[in-house]
C-alpha cells in the first residue's frame, strides 16, 4: 500500500475512533443527568463544555494528520465512528452504566436519606421547644 493512503486510512480511523469515544464520553454525560438532576443552565454549559472540547480535539486531529487542511472523510469518520458507537453498544451503556451506579451508590444513598430523616425529626422537636418556650415566657411576663 502506498505510503500516502495507508496515512489517510489512519487518519480516516481516528477520526472513527474520535467519534466512538465522543459518543462515549456524551453517554456519560446522558447516565450523569439521569443520576443526578441538573437544571437547563447547568446542563446547556455541560453541552458547551463537550462540544467546545470535541472542537478542540478535532481540530488537534486534522492538524495532526493531516497539517490542517480539511478533508470530507474526516468529519465523515467522526459521524460514522459515533454511528457505529449508538447502533452497538451506545444502546445499552446508559441504561446498564446507570443502573451499576445506582447499585454501586445504594448504601451511601440509604445513609443520606437515614440522616436526612433523623435531622429533620430533630429540626421539628426543637421547633416544638421554641414555641413552648416563648409561650412559656409569654406567660411569666404576664403573671408580673
Amino acid at each position: 500500500m502506498n505510503y500516502e493512503i495507508a496515512g489517510e486510512v489512519r487518519f480516516f480511523l481516528a477520526a472513527v475512533l474520535l467519534g466512538i469515544a465522543a459518543a462515549m464520553v456524551y453517554d456519560l454525560l446522558r447516565v450523569w443527568r439521569r443520576f443526578h438532576r441538573q437544571t437547563l443552565f447547568t446542563i446547556s454549559v455541560q453541552d458547551f463544555i463537550f462540544w467546545f472540547v470535541l472542537g478542540i480535539f478535532g481540530f488537534q486531529l486534522i492538524y495532526y494528520y493531516n497539517a490542517g487542511t480539511l478533508r470530507f472523510f474526516a468529519f465523515g469518520g467522526i459521524f460514522l465512528g459515533a454511528c457505529i458507537y449508538v447502533c452497538t453498544l451506545g444502546r445499552f451503556f446508559v441504561k446498564y452504566c446507570l443502573k451499576l451506579l445506582l447499585f454501586l451508590t445504594f448504601p451511601l444513598r440509604k445513609g443520606l436519606n437515614f440522616l436526612q430523616e433523623k435531622s429533620k425529626l430533630i429540626r421539628k422537636k426543637f421547633r416544638k421547644r421554641e414555641k413552648h418556650g416563648r409561650k412559656d415566657i409569654l406567660a411569666s411576663e404576664k403573671q408580673k
